[in-house]
């Protein structure tokens, strides 16, 4: 194992030894003095450089110890080793070296891609995007095949039933986006209301006598609606008709119709926030693995650069990619749904945005 926690550009000074680590992992710190001589620079390039080896590559909090650079210790050292990690080239020469004394083999194409990926990065905060997207393109372009393989769990199904569940609904352009409708305690009526961490105020929408059904194997929800007039008083109805939901297949969201008077249908739908009546925020999503997150993050940084550019359909591949990586984590579902170019795949989406940041 090796244990890397700061840059040093001259002889380390007598330290006291470090905790054991575990045999399978890379630690790198980026407290106090290791920041500022590399510390972030070395942990990106030694993650990237890890490629799908065994090896973990993780932080380490600060030991209090603060030379002049980043410390590296090997398994068998009994005290910390240095090295220079003030550039991109020394970085990935240090990563490279700490994991070779770890017994890990860079894969080719790691070093040049995540060369290609730093340089991306720095382009786009000189705000040349033309620069950036090439250089992430060339950064994809020599990613092994190894690292572009899935690094998270798909999402898994919400049991397919409407009692006690929860809803966090959007309609655009509507008066119904961003509210949650629940089922009420004695579970024949749901009402929408604001959301946490505001107290629910007046219902906005009522559904009376709400009853359960099936449509292609999917729940329904069938119910008598009243939307109350806006700035009345609460009880004074001014639409009535039937509300209907469909919940979709994995159970994280439904679509639905309120059909007024006049018989037209107007589009609402929901996500998934939670089961009970406890309503605390729990995300549901997870980062990208340390390992992966250059990864994800080239393909949904050149997928913003490629929709600001006006190509939506390429935007919209690099999203689908960033996805099948990391299912778990938001940013290439919300870049998906930036990119739809139809309305019902941007609300299936942003239906699963909100389900992973959803309320629980």
């Amino acid at each position: 194992m090796l244990f890397v926690a700061a840059p040093l550009l001259r002889p380390a000074p007598a330290l006291r030894s470090p905790p054991p680590a575990a045999a399978d992992s890379l630690r790198v710190c980026n407290g106090g003095q290791c920041g500022q001589f590399g510390g972030s620079l070395l942990l990106d390039a030694a993650s990237a450089l890890a490629g799908a080896s065994p090896i973990a590559v993780t932080t380490q909090n600060c030991c209090g110890e603060c030379p002049d650079g980043v410390i590296v210790r090997p398994c068998s050292a009994s005290s910390y080793l240095t090295v220079d990690a003030s550039s991109l080239q020394l970085a990935l020469d240090a990563a490279a070296g700490a994991l070779d004394a770890a017994g890990v083999s860079v894969e080719p194409g790691l070093r040049e891609a995540f060369g290609h990926h730093h340089a991306a990065k720095v382009e786009e905060e000189r705000a040349d995007a033309a620069a950036a997207l090439s250089e992430y393109s060339a950064a994809i372009g020599a990613m092994p095949a190894s690292v572009l393989q899935p690094w998270q769990p798909p999402l898994e199904p919400e049991p397919l039933l409407w009692p006690g569940t929860a809803w966090l609904c959007d309609q655009p352009g509507g008066a119904l986006r961003g509210l949650v409708l629940r089922e009420d305690k004695e579970g024949a009526d749901w009402t929408l209301t604001r959301p946490p961490p505001n107290k629910p105020g007046p219902a906005v929408l009522r559904l009376h006598s709400a009853s359960a059904g099936e449509e292609g194997g999917r729940p329904t929800l069938r119910a008598e609606y009243v939307l109350p007039a806006e700035g009345a008083a609460e009880g004074a109805a001014a639409e009535s008709g039937i509300a209907e939901l469909v919940m979709a297949d994995d159970g994280r969201s439904f679509e639905g119709t309120l059909c007024g008077p006049g018989g037209e249908a107007r589009l609402w739908r929901g996500a998934r926030l939670g089961v009970g009546t406890g309503m605390r925020r729990k995300r549901r999503g997870a980062k990208p693995p340390q390992k992966a997150a250059w990864v994800h993050d080239s393909y949904t940084r050149r997928g913003r650069l490629l929709l600001a550019a006006g190509d939506a359909a390429a935007a919209r591949a690099d999203a689908l990619a960033a996805i099948r990586l990391c299912p778990r984590a938001a940013d290439g579902w919300s870049l998906l749904a930036d990119a739809a170019e139809s309305e019902g795949e941007a609300a299936a989406a942003a239906a699963e945005v909100e389900w992973l940041q959803g309320w629980a």
